[in-house]
């Protein structure tokens, strides 16, 4: 009786199978959809290599995650503590960040300015000149005036892939002392 339904009998040990591959399946899909609530299956075989192979490159992305976060945290500290202003640019040259010292300098406002191209905010033809070309070289001198007092500030474009730095130090100062001599 056994061996006269051999087609019968593969057909449901094959099933068993796949029925229970597919269980293993859906414990993995389970465990991927909310791994931060429940612990990994115990699985076995193929299944358990696979469920140790992906936890091992998620915590892999935790670290790489909190490396990334770290860093970027000390950026933010050391730009804010720098005296000179520096403004993250995108390629068409829209603001996307900008530290305190560029605020003061060049008078940007954290909720109005983001987005905002930095030539509509920096008005003066030797600086839109300078955007045109590219940036690069020794930068350029504007004068501004902010409230009744004449500022000179050097702005300095840096390109990096995709992204501009304009760097902007006030050297007002420097240029009265060339004057006086």
């Amino acid at each position: 009786l056994i061996f006269g339904k051999l087609a019968l009998w593969l057909a449901l040990v094959l099933g068993g199978m796949l029925a229970w591959q597919y269980a293993n399946l859906y414990r993995l899909q389970r465990w991927l959809r909310f791994r931060s609530h429940e612990d990994p299956p115990d699985l076995s075989g193929v299944w358990g290599d696979v469920i140790a192979l992906v936890g091992r490159i998620y915590r892999r992305k935790q670290f790489h995650k909190r490396r990334v976060r770290q860093l970027l945290r000390e950026l933010r500290r050391l730009t804010a503590a720098l005296p000179d202003g520096v403004v993250l640019l995108s390629k068409r040259r829209e603001i996307l960040w900008f530290n305190r010292a560029a605020a003061s300098l060049l008078g940007l406002r954290r909720k109005l300015d983001f987005g905002m191209p930095i030539a509509n905010l920096v008005r003066d033809p030797a600086f839109a000149n300078y955007l045109e070309g590219a940036g690069g070289g020794p930068g350029v001198i504007v004068r501004l005036h902010d409230r009744g007092a004449e500022r000179c500030l050097a702005l300095i474009l840096v390109t990096a892939g995709a992204q501009q730095l304009l760097l902007a130090r006030d050297v007002t100062r420097e240029l009265g002392v060339l004057e006086m001599r």
